[in-house]
């Protein structure tokens, strides 16, 4: 594969630069800048360095700190965007007016390229951390770690890059699964063998990892609630339904719904009672205004290029009182519309300055109701329950807004109700298409875009719905490109 390639002495030095500079040994035992493998990767606290850098690289405007989150909400039904302020980014632009093509693939190739260079990255500590010299209880927590944070990211990939599961099952295409630093791979698995690595990367993990502390800051790493919350959301896409209800409840036996943030203290600061996994972002690792705060906030100098469509503001203000309405503000029109979730920490601090949620106990609440309403534990009724729990907190007139549907009614509603809890956390465009639905988009939302009003609505299984593998790669490593490209 062409990105692996070339990476792995670069990843070597910056792992160990993002997280303590340059250390006076690294510097002086090596001379004629050579770098000495043996060095950095032959002791734990380097590979420790390295997985500090991957959990930097992940949190990159590349990934996930805006590429993903991003693309998620503009190609799905409840964003919209509108001129730039500083750059027009016509790549981005290309996924929302769903134009991608093979060789002009909106931010197909970078995320890609930043994905394995992650996976190369977690696969070089997995390589040396058996023999490196260092503490045991540390050894067996950075592997743990580097092999969780791996399977989260061949996740990614997977739902972006790879039909869903609903369409084929695990006889469509996957991806090439890279497991090691020592060889290449560019032959794709199947979508079952990608699904399997990455819940065999989970389960060896959960093995290694400490105990959940569940102190204040814990969340910013991986811990086992992190993997049982990420299982849960593969196997909801996998549509395994007991087994993602098991993982819920796995997390529910110790965060059960009182830690639910409640309608007077609903705010996205860091690590709430709602924190499983978030990434940990501060001045020194935030992307500014490339960021993923700044692409919906115009104040203070973000790009606010992306704002909610009207259909998107009439379902937040359903509910009598709900928190999640009072998080639009002004945007760049003069309108109330743009939706702002990440509120970034201070004026001098940068304008993505704020964490990045990975997965929370909302979504748990959700994955559970949805699992139950497909017939998994005690099927509606409990269904109703999960979801009752997450409305009860959003609205001061409970009893107005109670979930009471059953069959495709209750389905509907907890599609919505993720629409509402987790926009702009990574779902949307994922959550229309893993579940067959197409994206319907009213003419009325997408005014003076430049929108070709036949690409508002688009079929589930539309290939535009997912990234083609980048042209460049397809070149050099003769991988086979999705059907539909």
């Amino acid at each position: 594969m062409i990105i692996i390639k070339y990476i792995k002495t670069i990843l070597i030095v910056s792992g160990i630069m993002l997280h303590q500079g340059c250390h006076q040994d690294f510097l002086t035992q090596t001379p004629d800048h050579v770098i000495s493998e043996t060095l950095v990767l032959g002791y734990v606290d380097k590979l420790e360095d390295l997985l500090t850098g991957s959990y930097n690289e992940i949190s990159s405007a590349s990934y996930l700190g805006r590429v993903l989150y991003k693309r998620a909400a503009v190609k799905g039904s409840d964003f919209r965007y509108v001129k730039t302020t500083y750059n027009p980014r016509s790549y981005e632009l290309t996924e929302y007016k769903y134009e991608e093509s093979s060789n002009n693939n909106g931010s197909a190739q970078v995320l890609w390229e930043k994905c394995y260079s992650v996976i190369s990255n977690l696969n070089l500590i997995l390589d040396y951390i058996d023999d490196a010299e260092g503490d045991d209880a540390r050894r067996r927590q950075i592997k743990g770690e580097a092999l969780a944070l791996r399977g989260m990211v061949y996740f990614d990939l997977a739902r972006t890059f790879t039909y869903p599961w609903i369409r084929e099952g695990g006889s469509d295409l996957g991806l090439p699964i890279n497991l090691t630093s020592k060889t290449i791979v560019t032959e794709r698995s199947s979508l079952e063998a990608t699904f399997d690595q990455i819940i065999s990367d989970f389960n060896v993990a959960e093995t290694l990892l400490s105990a959940n502390s569940w102190s204040q800051g814990s969340t910013k790493y991986i811990t086992p609630a992190g993997i049982h919350g990420l299982l849960a959301r593969v196997y909801l896409y996998k549509q395994d339904w007991d087994n993602a209800l098991k993982y819920c409840k796995r997390i529910l036996a110790e965060r059960d719904e009182s830690y639910l943030m409640n309608i007077d203290g609903y705010e996205f600061t860091d690590f709430t009672s709602e924190s499983i996994f978030e990434l940990y972002v501060t001045s020194e690792n935030s992307s500014g205004s490339n960021g993923l705060g700044a692409q919906f906030d115009f104040r203070l100098g973000g790009q606010g290029d992306v704002i909610a469509t009207q259909t998107f503001i009439d379902l937040l203000n359903e509910y009598e009182g709900d928190p999640r309405a009072a998080l639009l503000t002004e945007d760049k029109e003069g309108n109330t519309a743009a939706f702002v979730k990440y509120i970034n920490r201070g004026e001098d601090a940068g304008l993505s300055n704020h964490n990045v949620s990975i997965i929370r106990l909302s979504e748990i609440f959700l994955i559970a109701a949805e699992a139950c309403a497909h017939g998994a534990g005690d099927g509606e009724d409990e269904a109703r329950q999960f979801l009752n729990s997450i409305v009860s907190r959003r609205t001061t007139n409970f009893d107005a807004h109670r979930v009471e549907e059953g069959g495709d009614a209750l389905l509907s509603r907890i599609a919505k109700e993720r629409r509402k809890e987790l926009a702009l956390e990574g779902h949307g465009v994922y959550d229309y298409i893993r579940r067959g639905n197409d994206i319907l988009r009213p003419e009325s939302d997408h005014v003076n875009t430049g929108i070709n009003v036949n690409n508002l609505n688009i079929s589930a299984t539309s290939p535009e719905t997912i990234y083609p593998i980048p042209a460049s790669e397809i070149e050099a490593s003769g991988m086979i490109q999705t059907e539909g490209y």
